[in-house]
């Protein structure tokens, strides 16, 4: 089990060559899923869909702030470091202190 950002950083960079599928848990459930646009206003539209808490992805990029998620959806999500409560590939877990 890895606690620090600066530990994970090496994790984050295997899964990411590798494309590992990674669960991501969050503090607070948001619906994931892809945004649709309203093109004539140009915003977006009322997101409809259940929260999630818990979801899988590819880890594509991290940054000393947030880490990019690809959904096998195709979705791409950006998630700032804090909403992250742990990462895990079903073998290393990562729990930020």
């Amino acid at each position: 089990m890895i606690h620090s950002w600066k530990q994970a950083r090496v994790l984050f960079e295997q899964w990411r060559r590798k494309l590992i599928q990674v669960q991501v848990e969050l503090k607070h459930p948001r619906i994931i899923d892809a945004t649709p646009i309203d093109f004539v206003k140009g915003e977006p539209v009322e997101r409809t869909g259940r929260p999630e808490q818990r979801f899988r992805g590819q880890l594509i990029h991290f940054t000393s702030a947030d880490v990019t998620i690809r959904r096998p959806s195709g979705a791409i999500l950006v998630i700032d470091n804090y909403e992250i409560v742990a990462a895990s590939d079903g073998k290393t877990r990562f729990e930020p202190q």
